[in-house]
């Protein structure tokens, strides 16, 4: 990319002469003159109102996005007229495929039409009478917690790829902006359960740092993805089931069903656009796979450490006396976290057959 430096605008005379000028009244409308293309569009259906699916049209439709954008590294809106001279702004990531989702517009849409508010939705006051003991709710703290730190590597993941990725992807970026809110107010309604039920938070581990880690430290943006959406929130999913399933409190349980309505979102899209990256470039599978295989192998570690199997133990048996004997359901929720993160691979067209999550699993089921 070659360097521009950046203009004297105040030193320049000939910008300040025709700024002058039309401070005197001299205007000029020549910008009118554009050779655009014409749309009029409208909802198609007016209880859901003007949507990115209305606007799909012609130039201005995502449909005309090729694989390779080479004309627009602006800010502008794609359909806009671009003149020359125009700043590149340093976007490097330019493939459609390593970003698209054909569901990512209806995904944007979904996410602010279901959006919620946690300080007015979930039941407050029903975390006074919890119905539960300290420890079941120190072991809710923990799981929390761990929520919590989860939640936010899930906003990181976009805020860090989301401004390299080339403005044309309009509908894309927005989609992964309303990721981040999505996001952020998922660590913010668990942090606030975890305080507000009397206990304070958990602790941090290590195991939970490394998945961490391993995520945000994915090379490229298409891995970022894979293991973002098809391994993390997929841990997501199905813990905060386990947390409605397993509390009777009406908090918790609002909070595990809206929970799981935006990560549901999420793994949808990495879905989506493993099929659609893979569709114009298979061979980037072996990447994708070993980065997918090397997520797994963080998260074993997190199933496997101490802190996080005795905690949904406890949880499961309701009691830290019985703790042990939620271990063989604390399996089973295991395996089908194992069989769902499959499918999920096998419907984003990345198999495994030397899996580390399922081998684990297998491991504890013998």
């Amino acid at each position: 990319m070659g360097y521009y430096a950046r203009d004297d605008f105040f030193n320049n005379p000939e910008l300040l002469e025709r700024s002058g000028q039309i401070l005197k009244g001299n205007v000029t409308l020549d910008w009118m003159k554009l050779d655009v293309e014409s749309a009029k569009c409208r909802p198609a259906d007016n209880r859901r109102g003007l949507t990115f699916d209305d606007l799909n049209v012609g130039s201005y439709a995502w449909d005309a996005i090729p694989e390779k954008i080479r004309h627009n590294y602006s800010m502008a809106p794609r359909g806009a007229v671009l003149p020359p001279g125009l700043p590149h702004l340093g976007y490097d990531i330019n493939r459609k495929s390593e970003v698209w989702s054909n569901n990512g517009p209806a995904l944007y849409e979904e996410s602010k039409a279901r959006h919620w508010i946690p300080s007015r939705e979930v039941p407050w006051d029903a975390v006074e009478q919890v119905g539960h003991s300290e420890e079941f709710e120190r072991g809710l703290a923990q799981l929390y917690t761990d929520l919590t730190a989860m939640a936010t590597v899930l906003g990181d993941i976009p805020s860090k790829w989301v401004w390299r990725i080339n403005q044309e992807f309009v509908e894309l970026k927005m989609w992964q902006c309303t990721q981040m809110f999505d996001a952020a107010q998922l660590a913010d309604v668990f942090r606030k359960r975890a305080i507000a039920g009397g206990t304070g938070l958990g602790r941090d581990h290590a195991p939970l740092g490394e998945l961490a880690k391993t995520v945000f430290d994915s090379g490229t943006y298409p891995c970022a993805s894979a293991s973002t959406h098809l391994l993390l929130c997929g841990l997501m999913q199905i813990l905060l089931r386990h947390v409605g399933a397993v509390s009777e409190n009406a908090a918790d349980e609002t909070i595990a069903r809206f929970g799981m309505q935006d990560v549901s979102r999420s793994l949808a899209y990495g879905i989506g656009h493993m099929k659609y990256l893979l569709a114009e470039r298979p061979h980037e599978t072996t990447s994708l796979s070993g980065h997918l295989d090397e997520a797994e192998n963080a998260t074993v570690g997190l199933l496997a450490s101490p802190i996080f199997i005795s905690t949904l133990a406890l949880l499961t048996a309701g009691s830290r006396e019985g703790a042990a004997s939620g271990v063989p359901q604390v399996i089973a929720l295991y395996r089908r976290f194992a069989d769902e993160h499959a499918a999920r691979r096998e419907a984003a067209g990345i198999p495994s057959s030397e899996s580390p999550l399922e081998a684990f699993v297998q491991q504890l089921e013998a």
